[in-house]
């Protein structure tokens, strides 16, 4: 009896699920305000909640105008170490408009985490508040 044909069937649900994650990004709705995700290489960053409401997709935020609570979290990877830390962080913003598109760019420093807002012409609008990190 053969193992290969069980073997498959995990190995293709891994695959139909990260296929779903790096699907095309959809059009930003010119009503509300885009945030786009940047981290260092390997962290990986995903958007989780917007004022306390989970978002369906991790790879950016939509909002709409006016003041905003983003909550990211932050798979951090260490080099030369096989232990990831997951960091849970948030910013607070009251000036998103409508069609603007922002950035939140994530930075570490030793055991230091923090993302800066940036807006579309690449001021400085928000930064983060302290990341909780935790051994994943």
């Amino acid at each position: 009896m053969t193992f290969k044909p069980l073997l498959l069937i995990p190995a293709l649900g891994l695959v139909a699920l990260l296929s779903a994650c790096a699907g095309p990004m959809p059009q930003p709705d010119p009503g509300e305000a885009w945030i786009g995700l940047q981290e260092e290489a390997p962290n990986d960053l995903m958007a989780e909640r917007v004022d306390g409401h989970k978002v369906d997709d991790g790879r950016y935020f939509q909002v709409k105008p006016g003041a905003h609570r983003l909550d990211v979290t932050l798979f951090e990877e260490n080099v030369g170490d096989a232990n990831q830390q997951d960091c849970n962080g948030h910013l607070s913003y009251g000036g998103f408009k409508a069609g603007e598109h922002y950035r939140l760019v994530e930075s570490s420093l030793g055991t230091a985490v923090s993302a800066r807002l940036y807006d579309a012409q690449g001021r400085q609008v928000a930064s983060t508040h302290d990341f909780n990190c935790m051994p994943g």
